[in-house]
């Protein structure tokens, strides 16, 4: 049995210790990053728990959690995997892809993760490879973390690509999607690290520099 940590991003009406309450909406339909985040937490955390794992939300509420909060969560139950879930968002309607990070330097096991979990929820969505790639997120600094705990920060799609509003609006689409979450996890702990796809697409979207997602 593991002890994991899954971290809904976003939430409340209100910034709170560099955590912002919403970044991304879907276009058209205007539904919020926040909502998202944690539909798709609960149903992972529904996976993983059946599994027999130990398993944590940072928010279980329409709340918002400052960042180093977020990770005391993990540090409080001595987790083994953190895993902060968003959806991201630019103006341009035809970005499209899915993309998972770490923080540079971090120990070797955060990599892991954060490749496993692109690895199974990239066939769920269906879009193209944006990578794991390394990021100074607040909410995966090792510096908040425990030594033994693997961090990482997924962002499944762009919301603001229509085709990907419509599918919003179906539960089995968000169930799936915590099942290729809970489904990377389970790899990253069985020891399997295969790779995603490896053709990148690099279209100049910057996710530091631009994204709507960033404050995590």
């Amino acid at each position: 049995m593991a002890i994991i940590v899954l971290d809904p991003g976003h939430g409340g009406v209100a910034k709170v210790g560099g955590s912002s309450p919403n970044n991304a909406v879907s276009v058209p339909r205007g539904i919020l990053e926040k909502t998202l985040t944690l539909k798709v937490a609960a149903y992972a955390k529904s996976v993983l728990q059946a599994a027999g794992h130990a398993v944590y939300l940072t928010r279980s509420t329409d709340v918002n959690v400052g960042l180093a909060a977020r990770a005391a969560v993990a540090s409080t139950r001595k987790a083994d995997v953190f895993l902060s879930i968003h959806f991201n968002g630019w103006p341009k309607p035809t970005v499209q892809g899915t993309e998972t990070f770490s923080f540079p330097g971090a120990p070797s096991r955060s990599e892991r993760l954060s490749k496993a979990v692109l690895g199974r929820v990239l066939p769920v969505t269906g879009y193209a490879n944006r990578g794991a790639k390394f990021e100074r997120y607040g909410v995966i600094n090792p510096a908040n973390h425990l030594a033994i705990t693997a961090a990482a920060l997924l962002e499944i799609s762009f919301i603001t690509d229509p085709r990907e509003d419509a599918r919003l609006t179906d539960e089995s689409y968000l169930r799936s999607l915590g099942q290729g979450i809970a489904d990377g996890v389970t790899v990253y702990l069985a020891g399997e690290f295969p790779l995603a796809a490896t053709r990148i697409v690099e279209d100049g979207f910057k996710a530091k520099t631009g994204g709507l997602s960033v404050a995590a």
